[in-house]
């Protein structure tokens, strides 16, 4: 459990007392994990302000107001995904926000409901900024002789953004390819200022120092009042029009605190690992840090696949197997002998994978339900059918793939992508319900009212009543309960078998966080192929002690990007001191050229 020093939180509070005006608080709709948002709050906090998460209420309250004098409210995902949305009480308390000299930072997200509903607030201020339609993944340049005029002059990665139509040049403050293209905008309004960007602009810190320093910059003039005159004043306000949405927004009338269970998170997060609690690698990890490759399985292709393995020397394959190809057949059993003997006469480790959501469908038990109460394509992650009926047995046959050679079998991996993002919304099949109502330890009146609830019920009356956040740690318990036991199934199958997992993003969802704790331990830790910088240099750092508070144990792979422009020299000691400083090793999600299999092999001796 994270438990920050005494003194680190007496700190906090002391110069939280002393300045009011450095109090900040971060909502995200998509009620992301704090190992999620901490990216987004860590310039903040270096440009000195207290940043407080508040997760499971994702909406603003008039106590805000008193509280806070910046708010950072990043999109929700409605209608394309599954997240909160912008209410109509949200709306009235950030009017009032800018009536009290307030900062608003606007993150807009892929979601067309919230970012509809931003521009519609927009232009009731005034504020001369639109958030547009198109699509942008260029750089952005700090926009020379703006009023954030310390933000340097060089390029900088920027995520995902939509350019900003403004009205005025001096809104700029930074801009993308053209030179009338906006990526961060502001606006006085009275003695208060919006801020637009994109939510993956904010949260880019790590992407490169030069994207770091333009957001501690920004960070740091929303503190500076006196900085803010040469910012283009917002001109003829307009009545708020929420008709014609994307999706009906919600009216929530602004409460006048959070429910007493929405606490808030100090970030960044705090927390020290044990020297006891430290992870045992592997031997051959610890020999010569993992070196994965990553590909799709094809018998026709593992010649090929296994020359690029020998060129690059690496030292693992990790082959995503069709989900029908694990059936046990005839056919079958003859094909996973060939692979199996054709990798014997290797020394690479292999780690066959399968996709979670494959596994999920195949299950013939009930499907998820998210937030809204609809279903979801998925399993439901606490049915019994789930776990016995296609969890345990795809792992049990994964394991038995080596046949009667179980030393070419290291592990087993699971691909996380797509599941992952929809059980980050979902929770609310009638198992899961079920079990994270009983963890709540309601009297019986109270439990059996909101046993009653239909599921397109649920969520909201969690939300309102401030239990989203136990109910939430009851469902990830569960989950590493059960996943410990198969855990100990497959272990008793092969007492070397590894566990592995792969993801674009970094798992952070009650059900991917549980899996990861009850699959790994000390010293059998869970391997990490993550990509999009998740893994990468000091991030894997402040990622595996944050695994570890939570009580996993896992061991994290730096993704190399599949080209040669990777290992250009000026970029080597670099590139080393992460890959096998701050992470165990590397993977390459596909093989490619001998030339790059060659421009690796030079790169690990």
């Amino acid at each position: 459990m994270r438990r920050p020093s005494l003194l680190v939180a007496l700190l906090g509070f002391l110069a939280a007392c002393q300045n009011p005006a450095r109090q900040l608080l971060l909502v995200d709709l998509t009620a992301s994990d704090p190992l999620v948002v901490e990216a987004t709050a860590a310039p903040w906090h270096t440009a000195g302000y207290h940043v407080d998460f508040r997760r499971y209420y994702p909406h603003l309250t008039r106590g805000d107001l008193a509280r806070y004098r910046t708010i950072v409210l990043l999109g929700g995902r409605e209608p394309e995904g599954l997240s909160d949305a912008l209410t109509l009480g949200d709306l009235i308390i950030l009017n009032e926000w800018l009536r009290r000299d307030g900062v608003v930072v606007l993150g807009y997200a892929d979601g067309t409901l919230d970012r509809w509903g931003m521009n519609q607030w927009l232009a009731s201020q005034g504020a001369g900024i639109v958030i547009g339609p198109e699509r942008s993944d260029a750089p952005a340049l700090p926009q020379p002789h703006s009023a954030l005029d310390n933000a340097g002059f060089e390029p900088f990665p920027a995520g995902r953004n939509r350019p900003l139509t403004v009205r005025a040049r001096g809104q700029t403050l930074a801009r993308g390819g053209g030179a009338s293209t906006a990526f961060v905008a502001a606006s006085r309004v009275g003695d208060g200022l919006i801020v637009v960007a994109s939510k993956s602009l904010l949260g880019s810190a790590g992407a490169d120092p030069k994207t770091r320093d333009f957001l501690v910059a920004l960070a740091r003039w929303t503190r500076r009042p006196a900085e803010w005159a040469s910012v283009t004043a917002a001109s003829q306000p307009v009545p708020l029009r929420l008709a014609n949405a994307p999706q009906r927004l919600g009216v929530h009338p602004p409460t006048l605190t959070a429910p007493t269970g929405a606490a808030v998170t100090a970030l960044p997060l705090v927390a020290g690992a044990r020297a006891e609690d430290s992870v045992i690698a592997p031997g051959w990890v610890a020999r010569q840090g993992m070196r994965v490759l990553w590909a799709r399985f094809t018998p026709q292709g593992l010649d090929s696949l296994l020359r690029f393995v020998d060129v690059a020397a690496l030292n693992t394959i990790a082959t995503l197997i069709p989900f029908p190809a694990l059936a046990d057949t005839i056919g079958t059993r003859n094909l996973w002998k060939v692979t199996a003997e054709r990798l014997q006469a290797t020394s690479i480790k292999w780690f066959p994978a399968v996709s979670l959501a494959a596994v999920g469908g195949a299950s013939q038990g009930a499907d998820e339900v998210d937030r809204r109460g609809d279903l979801v394509p998925i399993a439901c992650g606490l049915d019994t059918a789930f776990w016995r009926g296609a969890l345990r047995p795809t792992y049990r046959q994964l394991v038995r793939l080596g046949g009667a050679r179980p030393d070419v079998l290291a592990g087993v991996a699971l691909d996380l992508d797509s599941a992952m993002t929809e059980y980050s919304g979902s929770g609310f099949c009638d198992a899961d319900y079920r079990v994270g109502l009983a963890a709540l330890g309601l009297d019986s009146i109270d439990a059996s009212r909101l046993a009653a609830l239909p599921p397109i019920a649920r969520y909201d009356s969690l939300l309102e009543r401030g239990l989203l956040n136990r109910y939430f740690d009851a469902l990830s318990a569960a989950v590493a309960e059960r996943a410990g036991a198969l855990r100990g199934e497959v272990r008793r199958l092969n007492a070397e078998v590894r566990f592995a997992v792969r993801a674009t993003d970094r798992p952070a969802d009650w059900f991917t966080l549980g899996l990861l704790r009850g699959l790994s331990s000390r010293d059998a830790p869970v391997l990490l192929w993550l990509k999009g910088g998740a893994a990468g240099g000091e991030s894997a750092r402040t990622l595996l002690r944050e695994y570890r508070a939570r009580e996993i144990y896992a061991l994290s792979a730096h993704a190399l990007a599949p080209d040669r422009a990777t290992f250009a020299p000026a970029g080597l000691p670099r590139l080393h001191a992460s890959v096998f400083g701050e992470n165990a090793g590397f993977w390459l999600d596909g093989a490619a050229s001998d030339s790059l299999g060659r421009a690796i092999r030079r790169f690990v001796r």
